[in-house]
């Protein structure tokens, strides 16, 4: 291994290696979970480390273009830096139906993910993921049920980061986010009840990135949540550092062209998010707070307060954000009324 100053620190990585040999000793084969992230770049590397590329699969579920932006590409480096098989299955019609009774993202790492690759590969292939304490997987989850297996499950974030630095583990970033980036879906805070959804996110986040990547600025936190009443898509454009007048108002023009996105806002105050949940969730204040703390605030450059309402929607499984207020609330309409 390469030299560390924290011995302790090294012995826990030597012990996942070991524990990665252990179990994969009573599976056929051994696929992982490839996102692209830094998550499952690590648990690939360590994977590969522990048992030899010839004994490794990559696998990665195919959104299409709710794939972030630059992600496919990322994805297709990390393959070739690591030499190992790779495959892509079908996972966009999965996604859209979990998505469509509102916000479900640990639902749809169950379903679009595990369980995809489990029907493709079956009980004798051990299935490894990248769920670690940053995620209410690693939370709340098992390290080892049946033949899925996260590695990094007792990391933090900012240890798995220590992981890549002591071993010169390459990784990309999208852009999104310095700590934790992931699928485009998960900025759209209502159901995927209709096509101009899943449109509004899409675009307005692509064009974010695009245009933050042309002019060259380094972004800690860059997304655009969408939000409001089914019938209303409302923008609101987090960024981190706050950009310059002559880049707000480009980034804000060309959101202005897409005729899915009914207002526009940047997210340079506090704001209350007023949320309708499934009458479940409504009632489980553990739940609630996981939302609140652990999917909402780390997306968001200023503090969120949240204003909690049960939904008489039977539809809606999770929740849905339809309105926000801030102390001053002034939306760009992006087209005329």
């Amino acid at each position: 291994m390469i030299e560390v100053v924290d011995v302790v620190f090294e012995k826990r990585i030597q012990n996942v290696i070991n524990e990665i040999k252990d179990i994969a000793e009573g599976f056929e084969r051994v696929v992982v979970a490839f996102s692209g992230g830094v998550d499952s770049t690590v648990a690939l590397f360590l994977s590969i480390y522990a048992l030899g590329r010839e004994k490794v699969q990559a696998c990665t579920v195919d959104w299409e273009e709710y794939f972030p932006y630059h992600a496919r590409e990322n994805i297709d480096f990390l393959i070739s830096c690591f030499h190992v098989p790779h495959l892509y299955l079908p996972g966009r019609n999965i996604i859209e139906e979990v998505v469509s009774r509102g916000p479900a993202c640990n639902l749809c790492t169950r379903k679009a993910k595990l369980d995809n690759l489990q029907k493709n590969f079956g009980e004798k292939t051990l299935i490894i993921g990248g769920a670690n304490q940053s995620d209410s997987w690693g939370i709340r989850g098992l390290k080892l049920i049946r033949n899925t297996y996260s590695p990094l499950f007792d990391f933090s974030k900012q240890e798995i980061f220590q992981i890549c630095q002591i071993m010169n583990i390459p990784v990309r970033r999208i852009g999104e986010n310095s700590v934790r980036e992931g699928c485009v879906l998960k900025h759209l805070y209502k159901p995927l009840a209709a096509k101009v959804h899943g449109q509004a996110v899409v675009k307005s986040n692509q064009v974010l990135l695009q245009t933050l990547h042309q002019e060259g600025f380094k972004s800690e936190i860059a997304n655009v949540k969408i939000v409001g009443p089914l019938q209303k898509n409302q923008a609101l454009i987090n960024l981190r550092p706050f950009p310059n007048p002559k880049l707000k108002s480009i980034i804000s023009q060309r959101m202005t062209d897409f005729e899915e996105i009914d207002t526009i806002t940047w997210v340079d105050r506090p704001l209350t998010l007023v949320i309708r949940a499934n009458p479940g969730l409504y009632r489980n204040f553990d739940s609630r707070y996981w939302i609140e703390n652990g999917k909402i605030q780390p997306d968001f450059v200023q503090p969120v307060s949240f204003q909690w309402m049960p939904s008489t929607n039977r539809r809606l499984r999770t929740f849905q954000v339809v309105d926000f207020l801030s102390l001053i609330h002034i939306s760009e309409p992006t087209r005329p009324y």
